[in-house]
């Protein structure tokens, strides 16, 4: 029986000082993240780790990019947001390195607001 629960990860890696807790701030990512209610728990990283969702400093703020590799010119990366209403993005990947901030582990969606408000 022990066996069927072996692969869980330990509360003791989620709450380590390696993740960073970030708001989702904007609609980018809705519905699968909701702006000013979900939360993104985040590894830092300075290049591209592979597909995923990143936090990338656009100059702007720090926003929320599925990332993925278009195998095209010069290693492309393809930024795009879960909302239909963005356009995706084209960006080389050493402008990605020098914009990324970390990649999402862990989605946080809040359940009951009352208890973070108090």
């Amino acid at each position: 029986m022990t066996d069927l629960f072996s692969s869980l990860t330990s509360s003791e890696n989620v709450l380590s000082g390696r993740f960073r807790v970030h708001p989702v701030v904007g609609d980018e990512m809705e519905p699968e993240l909701r702006a000013g209610r979900d939360y993104v728990l985040a590894a830092p990283v300075t290049n591209y780790e592979g597909e995923g969702i990143y936090l990338v400093d656009v100059g702007l703020g720090i926003e929320l990019f599925r990332v993925s590799n278009t195998l095209g010119p010069a290693g492309e990366l393809l930024l795009t947001r879960e909302n239909p209403h963005y356009a995706p993005h084209r960006l080389a990947r050493r402008q990605f390195c020098e914009a990324v901030v970390g990649i999402v582990v862990a989605d946080i969606r809040t359940r009951e607001e009352r208890f973070l408000k108090s």
